[in-house]
């Protein structure tokens, strides 16, 4: 919703520009109305292995007035991973917007799994990461990539859909940047870890895979 009211006033500001420029379009605006979505049920959301998947509604609108929504993906619950679905819709200026909604698929097995704690990176600035179990094989870490100060802006979700695989597809996060991992895994003690490592998929956070120890 934020983002659409930025969106807005940049297009308000900008023929505000452009009528003070050109005496001949004086009294002259345009504004264009970006799609608003509203969507039930969670942004990430999971479902075991061979149960049946429904996808909740989602709306949106241009200025109140309801808008066309194109979407696309679906979710293949046969197979353990994380699936996403985008819902697009273009408003009467071509400008189009979409937002995603995120499904791990999990296997059974990791149900008692519960990887909440506190780690530490053992590389870089060796920031903290407090990881929490929102669900089964659904978690957040507050710092992907183990910086020195972590927070909304590396606040990311994360499945772990089968064995010791841990995935997170691409998100956008607080302040706009968006965040995947690669390689993703944990070392399990009982039904919990030692640590887990991945690789962060953000422009500046480079390719090497990123450790997180336990405290």
């Amino acid at each position: 919703m934020k983002r659409n009211k930025i969106l807005y006033f940049f297009a308000l500001f900008a023929a505000c520009l452009f009528v003070s420029c050109d005496k001949d379009t004086e009294d002259i605006s345009t504004i264009t109305f970006y799609p608003v979505f509203e969507m039930e049920g969670e942004q990430f959301q999971t479902v075991f292995v061979g149960d049946t998947y429904t996808d909740s509604a989602v709306t949106a609108t241009e200025a109140g007035e309801p808008s066309e929504i194109t979407t696309v993906g679906s979710v293949d619950t046969s197979t353990p991973g994380v699936y996403t679905i985008t819902y697009s819709a273009t408003n009467k200026d071509g400008f189009t917007v979409s937002v995603s909604r995120y499904i791990g698929v999990i296997d059974s097995a990791v149900t008692d799994v519960d990887l909440s704690g506190m780690y530490q990176r053992t590389a870089g600035a060796l920031g903290v990461s407090t990881v929490i179990k929102l669900g089964p094989g659904h978690y957040t870490t507050d710092n992907v990539g183990g910086v020195a100060v972590p927070g909304p802006s590396t606040t990311i979700h994360f499945f772990n859909t089968e064995g010791t695989t841990l995935v997170a597809p691409a998100q956008e996060v607080a302040g706009g940047g968006v965040f995947s991992i690669e390689d993703g895994s944990y070392v399990p003690v009982g039904n919990s870890a030692s640590q887990y490592s991945w690789v962060v998929i953000n422009p500046g956070y480079g390719t090497a895979l990123r450790t997180f120890e336990r405290l």
